[in-house]
Parts: structure tokens; C-alpha cells; sequence
């Protein structure tokens, strides 16, 4: 069975995996479609058109591959589009049409003139009046063989309405949609000392703890090895480091203190590392963004699309070179070019 190649542009991880288990499930009936990572040689792109960076991308890119938008606009590319609310089974069925796949439709067999069923005739008020009085008559006859007394028929009387409620009186089942009132604050103790003394300040009361300083770097890593060794090499230069093994803490920690550098590790869960790299990119200081380097063990060709989607300055391997990492360090200026002291020339 055919298998067309598609890659997934523009999507969170949560979308891209709901996309992929429905192609993966879909893939019983032709033709098939396998999700694959790289973009380059993928016959069919899905394109998030909501993500203007992603669309930008594929729109300039020379990418041999078939285009399939998903959101509210396709941005003047003419390219087919899927409004969202997205049914998967419409993006299925656009994805057929683009392969050129159409479902051929099983013609309507003309049924033949001795058929066991006829046309129902139309209703008609009689026949219920017919109906009426053939039970009447029917419960009127008991036979010598029941045991069961003649059932009388259900007959339907005027009643008049009942007498609507006074306004303002509250019968005991209307309380069942009443909210519940906020308990009145409690009263405040009364004080037992003088106003001199309430206002003079109390020599034993704690000051007030001063905010810790924080560093100049963010590390955001789960693994406590691989977080180590990040630690390790980005002291080398002089940087001052805060870790945080939990993103949801690294989310805080990102909007109570301004970073120059945020270095991110491969994370499991929700949010995982391209929401870490946004929400970092959203932190402007008073020196703008922090530059973002992001980890991972391999670093693919769809992973740095994604990467550079969430604003990553740079997505480097776990094994990239020493001189590699002080280079990008260098190019967003967190460490000293002026590594050598000046050459005096003399003359």
C-alpha cells in the first residue's frame, strides 16, 4: 500500500502527536500517510497558519512538498485550507484530494417495482378517530377467559391552570439555584495595648528578609547528570547560575527576575521546552529578551525548525564542541572576545 511522507510545521507537541496517532490510525485504508521529522523530503506539509512565523518559513522555503494549511487564514497563499475547529476527518479527506485520491462513491441502486416495502401514505385526522373508537369499543367487550378487568381509555380533560406564585413569596424548593452568600468578615480582635504603643514601632518584629540576588543565567533540566554537566561548562565562564529542575518553577522564576541567558534542557511534560523558550522570549528586560539556547540529544533538522518556531536563538547537541559553545556565547556577546592581552609592535 502507498505511504505518503508528512511532516508537521508550526504545531505544539500536544497537536502534533493528536495528528499523528490519527494518521497512524487512519493508515488501514489507501492510501497511507506516515509522520516523519524531516521537512525537506516530505511529499505533504501540514502548515499551523495561525503561526505566522511557521507560515512565513514555508512560504519562502524551496520545499518540494505538497502544502496543507490548518487555522483561520492561509495569508494570501492560496494554498488549501482547514478552518479550525479542526475535524480530522476533513483534514483526511483534504489530504486525499491533494495526492489526487478520490473516494468513489457507490452508485444508488434503482429499486425494483415488486419491492416488499411500499410508500407509507400521508397522515390523516380520521384515522385516529377511527382509532379512538375502535378502542372503545374493543374495552367495552371482556372475554370469559381473562382474568383482567376492561381498561378504560385514556381520555383528556380541561383543567384549569394552576394559580401562578405571589411575587416576593418563596416557596421552600426555590432555594436548590440560590448561591451561597460570603460569610460576613470576622471582627477584629480589640487591641489591649495603647495608641503610643501601636505606634511606635516594635524593637523585637523581624525585618523584613531582602530578596535573594539572583544569577545571570537560567538552566532549566530535569536530569540531575545532565543538568550537572551544563552547570559545569557554562561556569567556566564567569556566568552566575540559577537551575530550576521543575518548569513550572521555571516559569516563575522567569517572571520574577530578568536573565541575560536562559539555557534549556530537554523537558518532559506540560510546558514543555518550546513553551519554556516562549514564554523566556516574552520576558523582555530592561536589555530586551535573554538569548534562549536550547539542548537536546540530537539535534534534527525538524527540532531546529521547531526550536527556531519558539524563538530559540541557538539548538546545539548534547556533544557539541567546547570551542562551537564559546562561539555562539561570543556572537550574542555573554562572553569576552578580548580573551588575549594587546600585542605592543614596535617600530
Amino acid at each position: 500500500m502507498v505511504a505518503y511522507t508528512v511532516a508537521l510545521v508550526g504545531f505544539s507537541q500536544a497537536e502534533s502527536s493528536t495528528f499523528e496517532s490519527f494518521l497512524r490510525l487512519a493508515a488501514r485504508r489507501p492510501p497511507g500517510y506516515r509522520v516523519q521529522d524531516e521537512v525537506m523530503d516530505a511529499q505533504i506539509l501540514v502548515v499551523n497558519a495561525d503561526n505566522a512565523q511557521a507560515l512565513h518559513l514555508v512560504r519562502y522555503a524551496d520545499l518540494p512538498g505538497k502544502v496543507l494549511l490548518v487555522g483561520n487564514t492561509d495569508g494570501g497563499t492560496g494554498w488549501p485550507l482547514q478552518r479550525k475547529p479542526v475535524r480530522l476527518v476533513s483534514v483526511l479527506t483534504a489530504l486525499d484530494g491533494i495526492v489526487g485520491v478520490t473516494s468513489a462513491a457507490a452508485p444508488a441502486k434503482k429499486r425494483s417495482g415488486n419491492s416488499g416495502f411500499q410508500a407509507a401514505e400521508p397522515y390523516q385526522a380520521s384515522q385516529l378517530q377511527g382509532l379512538d373508537a375502535s378502542m372503545r369499543r374493543a374495552s367495552s367487550r371482556r372475554g370469559a377467559d381473562t382474568e383482567f378487568p376492561p381498561t378504560r381509555p385514556m381520555l383528556r380533560e380541561a383543567r384549569p391552570a394552576p394559580a401562578a406564585g405571589r411575587t416576593g413569596v418563596m416557596r421552600m424548593t426555590d432555594f436548590g439555584g440560590l448561591d451561597d452568600l460570603p460569610s460576613p468578615p470576622a471582627p477584629a480582635a480589640r487591641s489591649t495595648r495603647s495608641p503610643r504603643s501601636r505606634l511606635s514601632p516594635d524593637k523585637g518584629a523581624a525585618a523584613p528578609m531582602a530578596e535573594l540576588p539572583r544569577g545571570d543565567m537560567l538552566l532549566v533540566a530535569e536530569s540531575l547528570v545532565e543538568g550537572r554537566i551544563l552547570l559545569k561548562r557554562f561556569k567556566k565562564y564567569n556566568l552566575s547560575v540559577d537551575w530550576s529542575r521543575e518548569a513550572p518553577q521555571a516559569l516563575v522564576m522567569l517572571k520574577a527576575h530578568h536573565y541575560r541567558l536562559v539555557v534549556i534542557d530537554r523537558l518532559k511534560g506540560e510546558p514543555d521546552a518550546y513553551q519554556i523558550c516562549r514564554s523566556a522570549k516574552q520576558a523582555k528586560g530592561p536589555k530586551g529578551a535573554p538569548v534562549v539556547i536550547m539542548f537536546a540529544p540530537t539535534a534534527g533538522s525538524m527540532d531546529r525548525m521547531k526550536a527556531g518556531l519558539a524563538g530559540s536563538d541557538a539548538y546545539m547537541s548534547r556533544s557539541i564542541s567546547e570551542a562551537e559553545l564559546y562561539k555562539v556565547l561570543a556572537q550574542h556577546r555573554l562572553v569576552s572576545l578580548d580573551g588575549f592581552a594587546p600585542t605592543n609592535v614596535g617600530f
